[in-house]
């Protein structure tokens, strides 16, 4: 046994919660929260050519907006608040990274150049990454080991529903101001159609934030006495312990983040480039047809993997490679579709494949963690993903589009290419990582976690 384990040994002996009501609130609350940090985040992909055509912006500064710009403050924001999270005060990290967040997006409807967007993008990216590592850790400490994967899918459902209302919302205030014409504020220039649109989804989450803060307590941790939280020495001895399984899996979510938040940026102006949709068309059904798909899918995947959690210790890991693998036909094959309903289609078979492992990928990061230990643990892997993930992916796909492809017509094909490079890559490093994984496991269950 490791020194991180003889530590973790030494906890106090856990007390399982019930799956209360009190407690089912706190995780539709937090499944709010990432709604609302994933509209904020993912309106912009809906605004690229409009904040081309306005501010005379390339494909690469609108990566750089989407990517690096958010995720540079990202990285320096995120792994010392989760070690405040780590320390008791979780409900306050989310309810003021939720505020800050969205005064920023409601501030971008004000930029007037590349510059003035970045700064808004670093703002939300730095409030952003505090939200998540704690609201991961708090669910875990509110609903019963056995009924994580089905908490997690409700938490996954705002990740996709956010998503999913950023073009829904978005398409439909951008046809809505369609004929708004540009009016001229002094000391701040002009303010456009897709600028309000920034300003008016922006403020709802300062409201939630006040509801927070009154409705939803500070659960009491389970299974540990560590109310100092882990040193980050610590936390890389216990990574280090557990290699076989961090190291493939850090890697697989690094790899499927390419391909995510690349396609995540550039599907809207794939449909606009290819099919003559624009952003009024395209959003709603891309976002409707996406919000019913990823739930369906999330809900299924996390009662295939309770099901299968009562035989095997592994067996979030094995949803998790399986819905990898069966959702790479399709997703390679989508952008190569003749037309924009074919593509909807079989893109919505992929994305409810895909995403069924959702729940499933959450719940092993908290199963296979100390306590407290988990926010900076959640937010080692939220790094890997939204920062690298977020920042790269669209960038790459934008820097091939520019100087490989040389044509904005076959950003089709970049992105067929992605998926086809990336998704088997990650879906093997999934399946390295399961054994190792469920031995993880069962040290957890052993030390009384």
């Amino acid at each position: 046994m490791t020194a991180s384990m003889d530590s973790v040994a030494a906890e106090a002996p856990p007390t399982t919660p019930r799956a209360t009501r009190g407690g089912w609130f706190t995780v539709t609350m937090l499944a709010v929260v990432v709604m609302l940090a994933q509209i904020d985040r993912g309106i912009i992909s809906l605004m690229v050519e409009p904040m081309k055509r306005d501010l005379g912006l390339t494909d690469t500064q609108i990566s750089l907006l989407i990517g690096i710009a958010f995720t540079f403050f990202y990285v320096i924001v995120g792994p010392p608040v989760a070690r405040i999270a780590d320390r008791g005060f979780r409900k306050s990290v989310v309810a003021s990274s939720l505020a800050i967040w969205s005064a920023a997006t409601a501030l971008c409807g004000l930029a007037q150049n590349f510059w003035q967007l970045a700064l808004g993008r670093a703002v939300i990216g730095g409030a952003e990454s505090a939200s998540s590592p704690a609201s991961m850790s708090m669910i875990a400490d509110v609903i019963p080991r056995d009924k994580l994967p089905r908490a997690y899918a409700i938490y996954t459902a705002g990740f996709a529903a956010g998503g999913s209302l950023a073009l829904i919302l978005g398409g439909l205030l951008m046809g809505a101001f369609a004929h708004f014409e540009p009016v001229h504020v002094p000391g701040i220039g002009l303010i456009r159609n897709w600028q309000l649109v920034f300003m008016i989804l922006g403020l709802p989450g300062l409201i939630v934030a006040g509801l927070i803060v009154l409705t939803v307590p500070e659960p009491q941790r389970r299974g540990g006495s560590r109310p100092q939280g882990y040193p980050l020495g610590e936390v890389f001895r216990f990574i280090a312990a557990n290699r076989g399984m961090h190291l493939p899996l850090l890697a697989a979510v690094l790899l499927n983040s390419f391909q995510n938040f690349g396609a995540a940026a550039w599907i809207p102006a794939f449909y606009e480039r290819t099919y003559g949709w624009g952003p009024a068309k395209a959003g709603p059904w891309l976002g409707i047809v996406g919000l019913v798909t990823s739930l369906i899918g999330l809900f299924i995947g996390a009662h295939i993997a309770e099901w299968l959690g009562k035989r095997r210790d592994d067996a979030n890991l094995i949803v998790m490679c399986l819905t990898y693998a069966f959702a790479i036909p399709f997703n390679v094959v989508q952008p190569l579709m003749p037309t924009p309903e074919l593509a909807i289609i079989v893109g919505a078979i992929g994305a409810f494949i895909a995403v069924m492992g959702g729940g499933a990928y959450n719940s092993s990061l908290q199963v296979a963690t100390p306590n407290a230990m988990r926010g900076q643990i959640n937010a080692m892997y939220l790094f890997v993903i939204a920062a690298i993930g977020g920042a790269l992916g669209p960038l790459l796909i934008a820097l091939v589009t520019d100087f490989v492809a040389g044509s904005e017509a076959d950003l089709r094909y970049v992105l067929m290419g992605f998926r086809l490079v990336m998704a088997p890559l990650s879906t093997l490093l999934v399946w390295l990582a399961i054994r190792p994984y469920g031995r993880a496991v069962r040290a957890r269950i052993e030390e009384g976690e």
